[in-house]
Order: C-alpha cells, then structure tokens, then sequence
C-alpha cells in the first residue's frame, strides 16, 4: 500500500486494512477488495499496519486504485494529527467563512469551499486525536 501527497511520501508499506473518507462516506479496504478507483474527500484516514497498530491522518480530496491487491492513494494531502496547528487551522476557517460571506465568483467560491472543507477536517481530527489521549 501506498499513500502518496503532493510534497511527500506518507506511507508506503504492507497493511492488514484502510479506511478512508470517500464522497458516499467511509470505505474500508482490506486484501482481495475489488479492482476499482473511488474518489476521496477530505477527512479522516486510518491505516491498520501488519503489527494491528493504527495509523491515523487527515487527508484531502483525491483517489484512490485498488489492483491486483494493491492500494495507492494519491491525495492533495495528509497529515498524522500531531502536525496538526489546531490554531493555524481555525484561522483558515474562519478566513474561509468570512470569504464566504462575501461575494464571489463561482470559481472563487468552489476554492472557499474547498478551503472551508480542509479547515474543518483538520479540525475534526485533531479534536478527535486528543480526546483519545
């Protein structure tokens, strides 16, 4: 399995399952799942290694392949919750919110959504990382 961003390298090893956030909701992937390309949304990922430890991550949109039981995720980014900058994330929404309180257009108003989504995933997963600890 391999998990690709656009700066980095994020995972590339064996794994016994993965879940990520596709655009029906999360899809979890172990071996034998079928050949096919799903697309991602934003949000959380998790990655069971050989060992049964977890990995968890926030992703951003992209796809993922499953052939020939291999996984390849290719995604815009990812990062373990401890990267996180919870305050550099809120920032971002509320920039993101207040750009969407002005008037736009169209395609200004897709990159603010898109923004507002990133925001908020790395929020959710961070809130979530340190409540388990």
């Amino acid at each position: 399995m391999k998990v690709i961003a656009i700066n980095k390298i994020f995972y590339s090893g064996k794994c016994q399952q993965v879940i990520v956030n596709g655009e029906d909701g999360s899809i979890g992937i172990m071996a034998h799942y079928e050949d096919s390309v799903l697309a991602l949304v934003e949000g959380p990922m998790r990655i069971q290694t050989e060992d049964g430890s977890w990995i968890e991550a926030v992703t951003g949109v992209g796809h993922v392949q499953v052939a020939y039981n291999r996984v390849t995720i290719i995604v815009d980014f990812a990062e373990r919750p401890e990267e996180i900058d919870e305050h550099r994330a809120q920032e971002a929404l509320e920039r993101a919110q207040e750009a969407m309180r002005q008037k736009q257009s169209i395609q200004e108003y897709h990159m603010s959504q898109a923004n507002m989504a990133r925001a908020m995933a790395r929020l959710a997963v961070k809130k979530h990382y340190t409540k388990d600890r």
